[in-house]
């Protein structure tokens, strides 16, 4: 599936899809990975039974702009920090990381901005950080696939040197080009009344 509009033309198209294709059900558990805007949370509510999950690596690219100002992007306290952090978060110990994050002083503006933002955005996010639980359920915790996918079916195809297109143009090039990469070319056969060339 893929959506040209708003957010919340987005997750209504979505919502329409999961019900059609019969994958919500009263124990469906929807997981959702998002990387901490509001208002993906807010949409989520749509789903009563859900699981949100905020992005592993944006969680640590968190922390590594953090450590790149502290100690300097090439500094191997840097690494070893950023790696002892992206381990417990891993392991489920965000409560561990805020702890010892609250403990730091920071010596520049710069620096206190960050930190302070970095904890902020552990705590708000604290209960979709449970990362050892969502990996034990088998759930992804990090959104690269789908950007990497959104990436391969939208960005290759419609922003090639010199394209330009109308909303309703790139709306029918995108719902043909999701039918050819899911496999669906009987049905853009039918609906063409030809053979399509591979």
């Amino acid at each position: 599936m893929t959506c040209l509009g708003d957010a919340d033309r987005i997750f209504d198209r979505l919502w329409a899809k999961l019900h059609e294709m019969k994958w919500l059900g009263p124990e469906t558990v929807v997981v959702i990975v998002g990387d901490g805007a509001e208002w993906i949370w807010n949409r989520a509510s749509m789903f009563s039974r859900r699981c949100e999950i905020l992005d592993f690596w944006h969680a640590v690219e968190k922390a590594w702009e953090f450590g790149r100002v502290r100690w300097g992007a090439e500094s191997s306290v840097t690494l070893r920090w950023a790696k002892r952090l992206a381990g417990d978060l891993r392991g489920g110990k965000v409560n561990d990381v805020i702890a010892r994050l609250q403990t730091l002083v920071a010596s520049t503006d710069e620096e206190r901005e960050l930190l302070e933002g970095l904890i902020r955005y552990y705590t708000v996010n604290q209960s979709r950080m449970r990362y050892d639980e969502y990996l034990r359920l088998g759930y992804g915790i990090g959104s690269g696939a789908v950007e990497s996918a959104h990436k391969q079916v939208v960005h290759a195809r419609m922003r090639q040197a010199g394209m330009r297109w109308s909303e309703a143009g790139a709306r029918r090039l995108l719902a043909l080009r999701v039918l050819l990469l899911n496999d669906q070319c009987s049905l853009l056969e039918r609906l063409t009344m030809r053979p399509l060339a591979a």
